[in-house]
Parts: C-alpha cells; sequence; structure tokens
C-alpha cells in the first residue's frame, strides 16, 4: 500500500510540473487554488495538456489521431485499474476521489480528435455542440473536484465555459485561418456577404467587421449567463469564477475596439488590465456588467 501512495504522489508531482510548465487559462494552480486540490486540479490539466499536444504538435493528422486513440486506450485501461502513464495514474486517483465522470474526460478526447478532421461549422448549433465536448467538461470536472457539484450550477458553468472559448475563437481568428480552421458558422458568414477565403486570407473589410461583431457579442452574452455561478459559490473558487469570467469579458471588450485588428496579432491583457481584473475580481461582477451592457448588433451590416 505504500508503494502504492509513492507511486500516486510521484505521478501526481509530474502532473504539478506539467500545470507549472504550461500556463492555461482555464487552470490556476496558485494562491486560490486550496493545496490540497492542486494535485488534482493538475492532473486533469495535465490529462488535457497532454492529449491537446497530441493534437496539435503532429504534421500528420492520421499519426495524431492514432496517438489520440493509444491515450484514449490508456484511460480506459487506467480507468479499469491498469493505468501505464504516471499522467493517467494521478488522473484515476482524482476520479475515484471525487467520482469524476468518465463520460466527461473521454468528451475531452473527442473534441481533440474533431479538431483533426474538422475545420469548418455550417451552423452556431455544430459550433456548441462542439463546446460542450471541448469547453463544457472543464468546468464541470472542476466543480466537481471543488465540491460544487449541482445541476444548475453546471449549467452555469457551461455558459461561462462556452463564453470563453467562443471569445477564444475570436481572439484567435487569424492564428487559425493560418491553420486552415474557421470557427464561424458559415451560414453567418453568408448572412453577412462574408466569402470565407476572406477569413482565410485575413483581408478586411467592413462586411467581416460586422460578421466579428456579432460573434463577439454572442460570446459576451454567453459569458453575462453565466455571471450567477460565482455569486453562488464560496471562498476562492468564487473569486476564481470571477476571475475567469472578467478575463473573457475584458478580451472582448478589447476585441470590440477593433475586431479586425484579431486578424494580423492575438490580443492580449496588459498587465495593467490584469491587475484591474485581479482588483474587480473582489467584488460581484454584476456590480460592473449586466446585459444593457450588451451592444446589439445592427441589422443593417447584415446582408438580407
Amino acid at each position: 500500500m505504500g508503494f502504492v501512495k509513492f507511486k500516486i504522489r510521484r505521478a501526481q508531482l509530474h502532473c504539478i510540473r506539467t500545470a507549472l510548465k504550461h500556463y492555461e487559462n482555464f487552470f490556476v494552480l496558485g494562491p486560490l487554488t486550496p493545496p490540497r486540490l492542486v494535485p488534482h486540479i493538475a492532473s486533469l490539466y495535465a490529462y488535457a495538456r497532454y492529449a491537446d499536444d497530441l493534437a496539435d504538435e503532429s504534421d500528420d493528422p492520421k499519426n495524431a489521431l492514432h496517438e489520440l486513440d493509444v491515450w484514449q486506450q490508456d484511460l480506459k485501461d487506467g480507468l479499469q485499474g491498469d493505468p501505464h502513464h504516471p499522467i493517467i495514474l494521478a488522473l484515476c486517483n482524482s476520479v475515484q476521489k471525487y467520482q469524476l465522470p468518465d463520460k466527461l474526460l473521454y468528451d475531452l478526447l473527442i473534441a481533440f480528435k474533431q479538431d483533426l478532421s474538422v475545420t469548418r461549422f455550417e451552423t452556431f448549433d455544430l459550433v456548441r455542440d462542439y463546446t460542450r465536448r471541448s469547453a463544457d467538461p472543464v468546468g464541470r470536472l472542476m466543480l466537481k473536484i471543488y465540491g460544487a457539484d449541482d445541476p444548475e450550477l453546471s449549467e452555469l458553468s457551461d455558459n461561462i465555459c462556452t463564453g470563453l472559448q467562443l471569445a477564444n475563437f475570436c481572439q484567435d481568428i487569424g492564428e487559425d485561418a493560418l491553420r486552415d480552421r474557421i470557427y464561424i458558422p458559415l451560414d453567418e458568414c453568408r448572412r453577412f456577404g462574408v466569402d470565407i477565403v476572406d477569413i482565410l486570407d485575413r483581408k478586411s473589410s467592413p462586411k467581416l467587421e460586422g460578421l466579428l461583431r456579432f460573434q463577439i457579442v454572442r460570446a459576451y452574452r454567453f459569458l453575462l449567463a453565466g455571471l450567477p455561478l460565482a455569486e453562488r459559490l464560496k471562498g476562492r473558487l468564487k473569486i476564481s469564477v470571477r476571475l475567469f469570467t472578467l478575463g473573457g469579458l475584458q478580451i472582448l471588450e478589447i476585441l470590440e475596439r477593433d475586431p479586425l485588428a484579431a486578424l494580423y496579432r492575438r490580443m492580449k491583457l496588459s498587465p495593467k488590465q490584469k491587475m484591474k481584473a485581479v482588483l474587480t475580481s473582489l467584488r460581484p461582477l454584476s456590480r460592473t456588467y449586466s446585459a444593457d451592457s450588451v451592444k446589439p448588433q445592427p441589422v443593417s451590416t447584415q446582408k438580407q
């Protein structure tokens, strides 16, 4: 038993080192994370990070898909009590301790696999179907680890996680174009009179600006719909959720001032804006943000 605990602890330390080496917006391993939860949040991060690297770092989609299949089998073996990889060992310990749903872990892998073959989405319903697997599981798993498992909280979390991913799509439109990826629904491109070739060529136009503003407003609405989540949580998690949400809202505010700028560079928060976010997160965001602050997309910019 002592040797098993040693192996698990060593695997958890491996995950913590991985998390500290690759910082991502969805995870915070710092003052806001209770020390007892650090190994478990790190194992979840390392699991997703490893899969993301498999999907992105190979020049051959078929090889990347094969590697993801192997990683999925490793997960299956680990959940059945036979882990082969230290990340899976640490993750399965967290799954057992917090009763994390297997489906959410598999959903993340399905989304990574989808990235290898799907580069266009005809409708927003298809985009939303994708974010249900690529983004929403992260929030639901985090709530489980923090002991805040409740259907209503999960729905609010879904709004925040999808809102953050939609904001990321707006933020990365130029970088995604270089990879031949377009996350803007094709039917909306046609509705605004935008040729997808212009997106791939990163060619600015008033029509494309209108289309991007429409995407920004939608992402904004998702985040606003999730605002009540933080106020129903307690302690450090309350502040963390406020910070994540606020970060997405601030990025959208930057993009709203010049939506086309994201075609050429990735917009980021400045150190001053990050400090402002920290200070703002100490009070309810509803005092600063509300549905009234969303500017409706003018119909005149749309192609009828």
